[in-house]
């Protein structure tokens, strides 16, 4: 028994002549014959009463032709959905987030793939990188997106490192720190006046800060909040006088609305920040997730692009 002899079936039944079936099925009216008995054979009971030029389904005929729709449509729907999946219109694709990714890439992922993709099932997921990469390998994850540096390469992971993007210091409109400098760069030691907000900051950011201020801008004399939630961060920064240290874009669209502003320190620190795209190493690309990825990249690139990274 196969899908065609149930497609040669429903024909028949739908147009009750043979003649005007094989038609339908793009079959000579002999070969739909045989197909017809072939099944009958197969299942040892008889489909179809011949009647002179009539051809009526028997009680059993029709419990078959019953399941034979049933098992059409789910064809149907079988070849429709890989279709989709191909295509990348179907699908779901499970993303971690590192803290500092997840500020930058999750509001505007979620907005593109609503948008463009609706079909594709997408599931953020926070944590940090050693639990996330344990997901991954346990195929709880389909990629990651994290901090490079907190990466190490392995043989078992295709890492895709993101354009770098610049990182800075962030205040709130209308922040004393603006107000007195009146637009010129500040010293680091009149920002450090203020508290400072960041995710934890790296060996190599403390070492460039002691390197180009001294070893008073070492991050456990001036780090007031240490957070992995940046949008928290952030919020606090609008509302307080304290200062944000990170990834610029991060800020980008409060900066574009006039509620942030960057700081600028002399001499500049130079500081930046890479992402990267982590997957498992000979696994299969979805179609869906390729979209997730190509999107990541764009939206990396347009920051740095941005922030002159």
């Amino acid at each position: 028994m196969n899908l065609q002899q149930l497609d040669h079936l429903l024909a028949l039944a739908e147009t009750g002549s043979f003649s005007r079936a094989s038609e339908k099925v793009h079959l000579t009216q002999p070969a739909l014959s045989r197909s017809i008995q072939m099944l009958e054979q197969e299942l040892g009971m008889q489909l179809v009463d011949r009647v002179g030029k009539r051809n009526e389904l028997t009680p059993f005929g029709a419990m078959v032709l019953a399941r034979a729709k049933r098992i059409s449509m789910e064809t149907h729907e079988l070849r429709r959905a890989a279709a989709l999946l191909a295509d990348g219109q179907a699908g779901v694709v499970r993303l971690g987030l590192g803290a500092a990714p997840g500020a930058l890439f999750s509001s505007p992922l979620l907005i593109h793939m609503l948008r463009n993709h609706p079909r594709v099932g997408l599931q953020l997921h926070g944590g940090g990188p050693e639990l996330q990469l344990a997901a991954l390998r346990a195929r709880s994850l389909d990629a990651l997106v994290l901090t490079y540096r907190a990466v190490s390469p392995r043989e078992d992971l295709h890492i895709d490192v993101l354009p770098t993007l610049r990182s800075g210091f962030v205040c709130r409109r209308g922040h004393p720190l603006l107000a007195s400098r009146r637009g010129k760069p500040v010293r680091f030691d009149e920002l450090v006046r203020y508290p400072v907000v960041s995710t934890m900051v790296s060996d190599d950011v403390a070492r460039i800060l002691v390197e180009r201020y001294g070893s008073d801008a070492s991050p456990q004399r001036w780090l007031h909040v240490s957070s992995e939630d940046i949008g928290a961060l952030i919020e606090a920064v609008r509302n307080t006088d304290a200062v944000f240290l990170g990834v610029l874009a991060a800020t980008r669209a409060l900066q574009d609305s006039g509620d942030l502003a960057e700081l600028e320190v002399e001499p500049a620190a130079g500081l930046s920040a890479q992402f990267a795209f982590v997957t498992l190493e000979g696994r299969t690309e979805a179609p869906a997730l390729r979209l997730v990825r190509e999107f990541c990249v764009g939206l990396a690139k347009a920051g740095a692009d941005q922030s002159g990274a």
